[in-house]
């Protein structure tokens, strides 16, 4: 869709640009047929250009500029929150609705509303034709209309009611539509006609669509008048047609409106030849068009890169969390119902508990499913295979989008009275982040790190301490600063006992280089004050999200 919406819009500015131009230096000349080619080049250069990135040409009006002063980069986290203690916000309605979606379906609908008023008149052309007398007239085949309808052709199909004019006027009428005919004007027509369909928000393609059928007249009156036609007569000829209906739209009618611009162009005096070398204007125009999107398409590119190396991102933090097909029960019933205790681990006694990760698809299929803590090959095995056995679940969600998201299943074997029972459990290692927000997630898996503890770790010094410490020590990397490159890099890491930091990794990537920045100041952190369960210091894992971003004014910590 954003594809979509970026399309329409450097197709509407090209158009627009075009009409400008036209307006400015082509209106008021008399170079008929330049004028009919630089609308259809117009057209078909807005519908095309788009799709054209010349790399050479970017460096023209390149959008890679050297670092200023007043930019600077800027490294923000924000207050820690405990996860259990998050409470739900409540949202504006207004701010629910996505704006972005509901637009483009609103310019489709109406853009598919305007195709079937297209279709919709040539089917009545065809129906005209088929209710008309087929009739020969000066050597020409002409469709005699039953109704007072203005005379009109489309491609070589010619229209006129024979019995509403003389045998003068019949002839002006053959010589202006079998120009229109010969011509091949109604595929001119057609093609503006399209343009509206897909640009109609844009009222300078309305205007050049007029602009483009008055043109197309000028050039069959023109023809008219070349064939001797006194244009006296002729002028008085159409102004007997101006109160007669036309038919349908997308037909060269023998009487338009705007019928004094068309006798004023009868009466004016040509153009001098030496005006024409004005038309060369569209050459630049179209290099300057071309290379300002090939310049766009380098600015975009690296943060294209980036996008896309997120588009698979795994999440650990996602606002809805995946769920079992049914709940919690349902899926504990499926453990107990499902798993099969291995013979050889029940003779020997073997017994606890298997803690499993996998990861729940954008589908709610289960993939890359692993062991985390082991008890025993047997165990780890069955559970493994019981949990690669589950049926879809219901995806977890971000933005409103179905993500990817790592989920942790503990799973206990025990032993009773030489009978085997199972239990399950399920920790989900999912939560909301907060815009601007880091929290400490928690999990209790005994000799793991913990995830929830009565007494977090912090950063000596506490929360201002941390974002000041992370906007000192972090350097943006130059090539990121050059590229525009910016984005949130979400770093999970252990305090340990003794405060120091382990484990240090990135759940979730902006760019390889905004990653490496990030890793590179957490291993260099001081020692941490570490957390704490039932008054003993344990490990505990903690999660960072840092935010790259470039501003134009000094860089500062945002809470």
């Amino acid at each position: 869709m954003e594809t979509l919406f970026i399309y329409l819009i450097k197709a509407n500015i090209s158009l627009s640009i075009f009409y400008i131009l036209y307006v400015l230096l082509f209106r008021r000349d008399t170079f008929l047929k330049l004028r009919r080619w630089y609308f259809l080049s117009a057209i078909v250069f807005s519908f095309i250009y788009p799709f054209f990135v010349v790399d050479g040409l970017s460096d023209i009006l390149t959008f890679k500029t050297e670092p200023k002063e007043e930019i600077t980069a800027m490294v923000s986290v924000g207050e820690p929150i405990v996860a259990q203690i998050i409470e739900e916000e409540k949202t504006d309605i207004f701010e629910t609705i996505p704006w972005k979606e509901v637009a483009i379906y609103t310019y489709l609908t109406i853009t598919a509303l305007l195709a079937i008023r297209f279709l919709w008149q040539l089917i009545s052309i065809l129906h005209i034709r088929a209710k008309s007398e087929k009739r020969i007239i000066y050597g020409t085949s002409v469709y005699h209309l039953s109704e007072k309808i203005t005379p009109f052709s489309f491609f070589s199909w010619i229209f006129i009611n024979t019995e509403t004019h003389t045998d003068d006027e019949i002839k002006q009428i053959l010589y202006h539509e079998k120009t229109h005919a010969r011509q091949w004007h109604s595929a001119d027509v057609l093609l503006m006609e399209l343009l509206c369909v897909a640009f109609w928000c844009n009222p300078l393609v309305w205007l050049m669509k007029r602009e483009q059928a008055m043109n197309l007249e000028y050039l069959a009156d023109n023809d008219v008048l070349q064939h001797g036609i006194n244009s006296r007569e002729y002028q008085y000829h159409l102004l007997r047609l101006t109160y007669q209906k036309t038919a349908v739209q997308i037909v060269n009618n023998f009487n338009v409106s705007q019928l004094k611009q068309r006798i004023m162009m009868m009466n004016k005096t040509k153009s001098p030849v030496r005006k024409i070398t004005k038309y060369f204007a569209i050459l630049p125009l179209m290099l300057l068009l071309i290379t300002a999107n090939s310049a766009f398409a380098q600015k975009i590119e690296p943060q294209k890169k980036a996008a896309q190396q997120n588009v698979d991102e795994i999440f650990v933090v996602v606002e809805e969390a995946p769920v079992f097909s049914g709940g919690e029960s349902a899926m504990m019933k499926f453990l107990v119902d499902n798993i099969n205790y291995p013979p050889e681990a029940q003779e020997k006694g073997i017994e606890g508990r298997v803690i499993v990760q996998f990861i729940v698809e954008k589908d709610g299929s289960l993939s890359d499913v692993n062991v985390l803590r082991s008890v025993d090959p047997l165990l780890d095995t069955e559970a493994v295979r019981v949990v690669n056995s589950m049926p879809d679940w219901k995806p977890g969600k971000q933005r409103g989008q179905a993500v990817r998201v790592h989920f942790t299943l503990p799973i206990f074997f025990k032993l009773d009275a030489g009978k085997k029972k199972v239990e399950a459990e399920k920790q989900l290692e999912a939560s909301v982040i907060e815009e601007n927000k880091h929290q400490a997630i928690i999990e209790v898996l005994s000799e793991e790190p913990f995830l929830v503890v009565e007494e977090a770790p912090a950063f000596l010094g506490g929360v201002s301490a941390l974002m000041k410490y992370l906007n000192d020590n972090i350097k943006y990397p130059e090539e990121a600063f050059k590229n525009n490159v910016q984005g949130r890099v979400i770093c999970q890491f252990v305090v340990e006992k003794d405060g120091s930091l382990s484990e240090i990794k990135v759940l979730r990537s902006a760019h390889s280089l905004l990653d490496a920045e990030a890793v590179r100041v957490i291993e260099s952190m001081p020692k941490w004050k570490p957390g704490k369960q039932k008054g003993q210091y344990v490990r505990v894992k903690y999660t960072l999200p840092v935010l790259f971003r470039l501003q134009s004014d000094k860089a500062k910590v945002v809470e």
